[in-house]
């Protein structure tokens, strides 16, 4: 039976909306960069590569950091957690890889709906199923009103896009790749939540997260180069804006580590995607403010009414307590 946590969970999940913001403005970079790197595959590595090498000089500054990578040994041996969560990484590199794949075909919205849609369907099940650090939780009558408004509102705010995508195969194979980066990337979280416990390290949790994504992404390029589907390697020298996608990338994936064991999977994930709209939102006011549209308005408005009923006890207040299994 679920007992309320002490702590307020008001914080989490303004962080999480806080992350979410800045998911747009990685995808943007990383499907950019594809165009000067020579692919799809190029972009995404150099996004996970720039991403581990922080994470590496921040493994030797940070104690904790150090004894999460000496702890790494008896988690692995004791088994701790399962061996398989490794593939975390992976699950990261096929979402860094969606995104360049396509933001560039479909956009910066509608790529938004299909994860927020997807993401939203898997944190259900993963919360239902106890899978993320937090343990079962209490999927409540309120909690699936909001998640149904959340799905409803991204759709209304990606509509022209929905519509104006017709029936290129190009756009139908790019929708159906981001919805499977949404359902994966719950997972991804709770898996990496759990690890982040186990290590005693959000910083070692991440880094071998961008280890294995960077050894995917290596082994898929190489695959692809023997197949002339994509050369091997970059077609070009990255500029400067590019090195920004792995530090966005490695906020995302500490605000997933850090926050689920407090906020569970579907509340987490309802706080990033909504900050995720609100980003979209954003960039598209700043980049083209003249295709701004009543429903992009709409429908981010409708995902915050989402994260409110929520959060929002029977008494009348704000429930602002995480539940743990007991």
């Amino acid at each position: 039976m679920a007992s309320p946590d002490t702590r307020s969970n008001a914080l989490p999940l303004a962080m999480a909306g806080a992350a979410g913001i800045l998911m747009p403005l990685q995808a943007l970079i990383t499907s950019n960069a594809a165009l000067y790197l020579g692919g799809y595959l190029a972009a995404a590595l150099f996004s996970s590569i720039t991403s581990l090498a922080c994470l590496l000089v921040a493994s030797l500054a940070i104690p904790a950091a150090r004894a999460g990578w000496k702890r790494f040994g008896a988690v692995w041996r004791e088994r701790t957690i399962p061996r398989w969560y490794i593939l975390a990484g992976v699950i990261g590199a096929y979402y860094m890889l969606a995104q360049a794949l396509s933001v560039g075909n479909i956009g910066l919205a509608l790529f938004a709906v299909a994860v927020v849609g997807a993401r939203t369907i898997s944190s259900i099940l993963i919360d239902v199923i106890g899978f993320s650090p937090a343990g079962k939780q209490p999927i409540t009558r309120r909690r699936i009103i909001g998640a149904a408004i959340l799905v409803i509102g991204a759709v209304i705010a990606a509509w022209d896009p929905i519509t104006h995508s017709g029936q290129s195969p190009a756009a139908v194979i790019s929708l159906a790749i981001a919805v499977v980066a949404g359902l994966l990337v719950s997972f991804q979280q709770s898996m990496n939540g759990r690890a982040g416990q186990a290590y005693g390290s959000t910083t070692t949790a991440t880094g071998l997260n961008y280890l294995a994504s960077s050894a995917g992404l290596i082994v898929a390029m190489s695959i692809a180069g023997l197949l002339h589907i994509e050369p091997f390697g970059y077609s070009a020298i990255p500029a400067w804006w590019m090195y920004f996608a792995g530090p966005l990338g490695i906020l995302f994936v500490v605000t997933g580590v850090t926050l689920v064991p407090k906020l569970g999977s579907l509340v987490l994930g309802i706080g990033l995607v909504t900050g995720q709209l609100l980003g979209s939102l954003i960039l598209d006011l700043i980049l083209s403010p003249e295709k701004v549209s009543g429903n992009e308005i709409a429908g981010t408005l409708a995902t915050l009414l989402a994260v409110f009923i929520a959060s929002w006890q029977p008494n009348g207040r704000p429930r602002w307590k995480a539940q743990k299994a007991s």
